[in-house]
């Protein structure tokens, strides 16, 4: 596994590498551009990217990464500050999962294999509901000549409702086809949610994901609008 850490911490990139290697395969660097370049000129099986970081910050570089990366790797977050507001930025930001400092190198290593485990978006299959239409592989969903860019587990997502449309799927079903038995706590899925929310909204879908009582989510697209 190849895994790229975005730390600037000496002592920690140190105490990192020593527990990581020789099973992993680690580039690190500490800064947020140096980190953004490598990020976009190799190919990571996971990147851990640190939230405060000297020349651009973590949620910066994850946001970048999720802009121009042309593969939907995943990214660990770490960070000191453990409120939900934190973690909401994070998650927004296209960050998969998240790990708060002091942590265990041992939970650090099962989170990296977890992540590494994840299913990705399956490539070259194009999925259509309505007028919406998926492109897994490209990361992008489009309505009429509206395109925008979708984080990786926001790809995963409207592929599980598009392909359950116009069927509603629970809450726990949809964790479970996530992130399977390493689920992280339960807030992450509504954040991924809302994100995903907030995207249709700029394709002129304001309520194109439903939620639907003691059932769960539910896409309905059948009104996209395919004028500017």
């Amino acid at each position: 596994m190849r895994v790229l850490v975005v730390e600037d911490h000496r002592d920690l990139q140190a105490n990192i590498a020593r527990f990581l290697e020789p099973d992993f395969v680690l580039d690190f660097a500490s800064t947020g551009p140096q980190g953004l370049a490598l990020a976009l000129a190799h190919t990571y099986d996971v990147i851990v990217l640190d939230l405060m970081l000297p020349g651009m910050s973590g949620i910066e570089v994850c946001e970048r990464i999720r802009q121009l990366a042309p593969r939907l790797v995943p990214i660990l977050m770490l960070t000191a500050r453990d409120t939900l507001e934190d973690k909401q930025e994070g998650f927004q930001a296209g960050a998969d999962d998240y790990l708060v400092k002091p942590f265990s190198l041992r939970e650090l290593r099962w989170r990296l294999e977890a992540l590494a485990r994840r299913p990705v978006p399956p490539s070259g299959r194009r999925l259509q509901v309505g007028g919406l239409t998926l492109e897994p592989e490209r990361g992008q969903v489009s309505c009429g000549e509206r395109t925008v860019r979708l984080h990786r587990t926001e790809v995963l997502l409207l592929r599980l409702l598009m392909e359950a449309a116009p069927a509603a799927l629970s809450a726990e079903t949809l964790a479970q086809r996530l992130w399977g038995e390493d689920a992280p706590e339960s807030s992450a899925l509504r954040t991924h949610i809302y994100a995903l929310r907030k995207a249709l909204a700029t394709l002129g879908l304001d309520h194109a994901i439903t939620t639907r009582r003691n059932e769960g989510y539910s896409l309905e697209a059948s009104r996209c609008q395919t004028g500017p």
